[in-house]
């Protein structure tokens, strides 16, 4: 039996009207360095993300079953720029090189921006902010159905519940970000609530475990 061939995730975003967002550049770089410095502790992804346009940026994820956490940390950092956020999952050529917009490309790229292009026409009646492409009907039906849903809450939180939701990542306890918030503890628990935070953990968690399963199985159809 052959070995099977890396697979990786591709993230290919378009911040929504950057146009009105004040001095957008500099702001801009300033959550991806952020974010790149996170992501790549943790070891999420290959590379620091890379703009590729000016409300455009891609980075390559490590495993294709991180993606929730980078949608997730996405959503929160960049909060109040809406974002389109198209994940494309298969081979790359040049994955560990840099900057990845230069010298990396392949499947996973083209498939990000397929995503992506789906994002911005008018097949996109639902309203998605997140689209798949994997090359999976399968996949792609029960991740595009599942973040449709997680996408649609997410409209309704608030700046102060996304705020809560960023302390509680940090502290880990309600008490503490209650502490750290000078809030009571009801009204955290309260703006975790009414902000969606446990339905995102949620998506989160499943979706990991779902992403991990299925990489599980195109890796025994290709062997």
């Amino acid at each position: 039996m052959g070995k099977a061939p890396q697979v990786y995730a591709v993230v290919t975003v378009d911040i929504v009207a950057s146009r009105r967002v004040p001095e957008f550049s500099a702001h801009r770089d300033l959550l991806l360095r952020r974010l790149s410095r996170l992501h790549q502790r943790n070891k999420l992804i290959l590379s620091e993300y890379a703009v590729t346009a000016g409300d455009e940026f891609e980075g390559i994820l490590s495993r294709p079953w991180h993606a929730p956490q980078i949608i997730f940390d996405l959503r929160r950092f960049f909060y109040p720029m809406q974002l389109w956020i198209a994940v494309g999952i298969g081979q790359v050529i040049g994955a560990r090189r840099r900057p990845v917009n230069q010298f990396a490309c392949g499947q996973a790229f083209e498939r990000a921006r397929e995503a992506l292009t789906d994002l911005k026409t008018r097949r996109n009646r639902t309203g998605s902010l997140t689209v798949f492409h994997s090359g999976s009907l399968r996949l792609d039906n029960v991740a595009n159905t599942i973040y449709l849903l997680h996408d649609t809450l997410l409209r309704g939180t608030s700046e102060k519940q996304w705020q809560t939701i960023n302390t509680q990542m940090k502290t880990r306890k309600q008490d503490a970000t209650a502490r750290q918030m000078r809030r009571h503890g009801s009204t955290v628990s309260r703006n975790l609530s009414r902000g969606f935070f446990w339905q995102m953990i949620q998506v989160r968690q499943t979706m990991q475990e779902f992403l991990v399963e299925e990489n599980m199985i195109a890796r025994k159809r290709a062997t």
